[in-house]
C-alpha cells in the first residue's frame, strides 16, 4: 500500500496503510467510518486506492470486510465520482476484493464523472478474474451484457467486436489501447426494452 496523504484523518490514514489493528481501535473509539478527506475519500475508498496495483492479500480483505461490517458505504464516491470498486479494478486488487465489495452492495453499474464504471476499468486493467466477477454480478441482477469495443485488428486497422456475457479476449484485443470512448456496454433484461443502454462509456460530448 502507498503512503497516506498528510491531510488524511487518522482512520483514513490507517486504512490506506493497511493497518487493521489500528483501524479497529479507531472505529471502536468512535471514528466515523464514512468520514471523508478533502478529496472525498472515505477509509474504504482510500484502502482500495492505496493498493497501487498490488494483488490484495488476506489482511487487506480482512480490513475491507471489517470496514464494511461497520457500515462503510461501498458506493461512496470521491470528488472524481469514483467508488472503492472502481479503484479496486483500476489497481488490479483481485477478484476477492471485488467479490467482497459486491457482496456488501457495491454497484458495478455506477459511473464516475467521466462516464466510466468499474466494468470499463476492469477491462482496461486487463484483469480477467475481476471482470468475470463483475459480469457475474450483473447477470445475477438479470442483465445480459454486450460489450462493443473498438480494437486494433491483425492488419493494424480498427475493428469493432461484440462480446455477449463474456469479457474481451486478451489474446486478440490490445485492451490497453482502449479508452472509455472506445467501449460501449449495453444490457437487457426481461423487464426492459431490448438493447436498453444501461452502461454507456462514450466520452464527454460524444
Amino acid at each position: 500500500m502507498g503512503e497516506p496523504p498528510s491531510d488524511c484523518s487518522p482512520l483514513i490514514s490507517a486504512a490506506s496503510s493497511g493497518k487493521l489493528r489500528l483501524v479497529r481501535l479507531l472505529v471502536e473509539g468512535g471514528a466515523q467510518v464514512n468520514g471523508c478527506n478533502p478529496r472525498g475519500e472515505t477509509a474504504l475508498l482510500a484502502a482500495c486506492k492505496a493498493l497501487r496495483g498490488e494483488p490484495a492479500g488476506p489482511e487487506t480483505v480482512k480490513l475491507l470486510t471489517y470496514l464494511l461490517q461497520n457500515k462503510a458505504d461501498p458506493n461512496a464516491q470521491d470528488r472524481a465520482g469514483r467508488t472503492a470498486l472502481m479503484y479496486a479494478c483500476m489497481e488490479r486488487a483481485g477478484a476477492q476484493v471485488a467479490s467482497t465489495l459486491l457482496a456488501a452492495g457495491a454497484d458495478p453499474s455506477m459511473e464516475d464523472y467521466s462516464g466510466a464504471s468499474a466494468l470499463v476499468y476492469a477491462i482496461n486493467a486487463q484483469h480477467q478474474p475481476t471482470l468475470k466477477v463483475l459480469m457475474d454480478a450483473c447477470k445475477a441482477r438479470g442483465r445480459d451484457i454486450i460489450i462493443i469495443s473498438t480494437e486494433v485488428g491483425v492488419n493494424g486497422g480498427p475493428v469493432t467486436r461484440h462480446y455477449l456475457n463474456v469479457p474481451p479476449s486478451p489474446d486478440t484485443s490490445p485492451v490497453p489501447c482502449m479508452s472509455p470512448s472506445d467501449i460501449v456496454l449495453k444490457t437487457s433484461s426481461p423487464n426492459s426494452p431490448e438493447g436498453e443502454n444501461v452502461f454507456n462509456f462514450r466520452g464527454p460530448g460524444e
